[in-house]
């Protein structure tokens, strides 16, 4: 292949990296570069092309995490064809992919499934906060963690949640006895899951304004596994994807996993941008969008309804399906839910997530997916391969436990608890930072904000230095669609584990490291290393 013919636009919206990713996976689809053929080096792309080798090597990397190239040390860079078998038709809906299966070396799928570059981004920001903070003699008693993203532990109804598989328990045994012990419901079951908890919910979900067809739902092992089968079922290597940017980093991880290509869309006080997500829509025809419309990580932003019906209406004119991430809707802080993104699906275009992991408490693997039954249909296949069956103890130990008046009353407890915690963290906030340059979301539900440092402050440099004076926090890099494009002065700030008091020392902290950050720095002998870019 005569590499000079590639044409690469400067003035496009679509990164240069993703330009020549997409000319080269082209070439190999079509055979114009074929299996085992050598790529150029690096270096060499500056003298083709006049690109950087930054851009090269990204472009690469976007080539081998989609399966069509694999790399030998030493040797380069060499094409990988990828097969795929091809979808099936599914109902009268017109769908993104089915199950596939890829013909690829054991090499490349160990490669793709061991490959977990946020998390252990994640990972290894919380192991430089430690250490940062252990290395300092003049540190506080104390580490203040304001980077779990977790609920307040006060909120998990121990007592409860016993009583409630106990309950659990007892309505086996009736079962049990009903059918002379056979003990069938025992057995392997429906990938779909329990049906009387599918029932439960069907009926809860009327609160969000629409109510499924027990058909319609199906139990899973939490949102993220949700998030997986969906990557699995529905997405390919090449896959277009419109996403928030920034947004909840597990989901961006999972349909990293399946090769996807970001389109990533802005956010404002109102979330999601229509206007970007209309521009993108007609210039790049994707089928799949990613939302989470209240309660938003990391940002606590809130889709308004009137936008929610504008969203549907571009999904109908644009033809896209949209994936609603609704875990966080009874944690909206205004006491009346907000209507789900699924309430104005007319056609069947909202596949609908919602998980019990927050409303009770993490170690309750339990979430669901809504969608219409021919999706249902390939979802609940791909679970019985990858799966068989959500767990019947769990699934009726939640029906036991939320259908009890009691239920009712600690949602409510836990949206006024982090609302408070919430005010508390912007008085602090404002107290603390007014008038340095700083910014942050106000976050209308959940339990995180969005801060962003003012200019010249770098994320990783305040990261440091805030781990120094006891508190660790995460640079949001990594919940942004592209960690390589995202901004560097930003900061996801969670309050919801911590009380007021803690609250108020952590802004007092925040605003004692922007200070370091802003004075001149003695040299130091250099610290752990961080993972800057995946």
């Amino acid at each position: 292949m005569d590499f000079t013919n590639i044409r690469l636009d400067k003035h496009n919206e679509e990164p240069l990296y993703r330009q020549l990713a997409a000319q080269l996976k082209n070439a190999i689809i079509t055979g114009t570069l074929r299996d085992g053929e050598r790529l150029p080096p690096i270096r060499a792309w500056k003298d083709t092309l006049g690109v950087s080798s930054v851009t090269a090597t990204q472009a690469y990397e976007v080539l081998a995490q989609a399966g069509f190239t694999s790399g030998q040390v030493g040797r380069g860079t060499f094409v990988k064809r990828v097969v795929d078998t091809p979808g099936l038709a599914v109902g009268e809906l017109s769908l993104p992919y089915v199950f596939r299966q890829t013909a690829t070396t054991g090499e490349a799928n160990l490669s793709g499934h061991l490959k977990s570059n946020r998390a252990a981004l994640v990972q290894r920001y919380l192991q430089n906060a430690l250490a940062y903070y252990q290395a300092n003699p003049d540190r506080p008693t104390d580490m203040i963690n304001m980077t779990s993203g977790s609920p307040a532990p006060e909120l998990f109804e121990l007592r409860r949640w016993k009583s409630a598989m106990m309950r659990a328990g007892e309505s086996f045994e009736q079962e049990s006895l009903a059918e002379a012990g056979r003990n069938s419901q025992f057995q392997y079951g429906s990938a779909l899951g329990d049906n009387q908890t599918r029932e439960w919910l069907a009926d809860y979900l009327a609160r969000f304004g629409f109510q499924p067809q027990l058909s319609e739902v199906m139990l899973t092992s939490g949102s993220q596994q949700s998030l997986d089968l969906l990557a699995r079922v529905f997405m390919a290597p090449g896959e277009t994807l419109l996403v928030e940017s920034p947004t909840y980093f597990s989901a961006l991880e999972i349909f990293e996993s399946q090769g996807v290509n970001w389109l990533p869309v802005s956010l404002d006080r109102e979330g999601m941008r229509l206007d970007e997500v209309e521009r993108l829509a007609e210039r790049h025809h994707p089928r799949l969008l990613y939302i989470v419309p209240t309660s938003q990580s990391p940002t606590g932003a809130v889709q308004p309804v009137e936008n929610r019906a504008r969203l549907l209406e571009l999904a109908r004119r644009y033809n896209f399906f949209i994936i609603e991430d609704d875990t966080c809707n009874e944690l909206y802080f205004q006491e009346e839910s907000l209507p789900a993104l699924k309430h104005f699906d007319t056609d069947g275009r909202v596949i609908y997530l919602k998980s019990f992991s927050k409303l009770i408490f993490p170690a309750v693997r339990l979430g669901a997916i809504v969608a219409a039954e021919p999706v249902l249909e390939k979802l609940s296949y791909a679970k019985g391969v990858f799966d068989r069956y959500t767990s019947l103890p769990t699934a009726r130990s939640v029906l036991k436990f939320c259908t009890q008046p009691a239920f009712e009353r600690e949602l409510n407890q836990a949206r006024h608890l982090y609302r408070t915690r919430r005010d508390a963290m912007l008085a602090a906030l404002e107290r603390e930072l007014a008038g340095s340059g700083c910014r942050w979301t106000r976050c209308e539900g959940g339990f995180s904000l969005l801060l962003t440092l003012p200019r010249p402050v770098r994320a990783e440099e305040f990261h440091r230095a805030a781990a120094e004076r006891g508190l660790a926090v995460l640079p949001g890099a990594v919940f942004y669609p592209v960690i390589s494009e995202a901004p560097d002065d930003t900061l996801r700030i969670s309050f919801g584990d911590n009380p007021a008091e803690l609250l108020n020392e952590a802004a007092r902290r925040l605003s004692l490291a922007l200070t370091a950050c802003r004075s001149p720095r003695p040299a130091q002998v250099a610290g752990p290393q961080f993972v800057t870019s995946v």
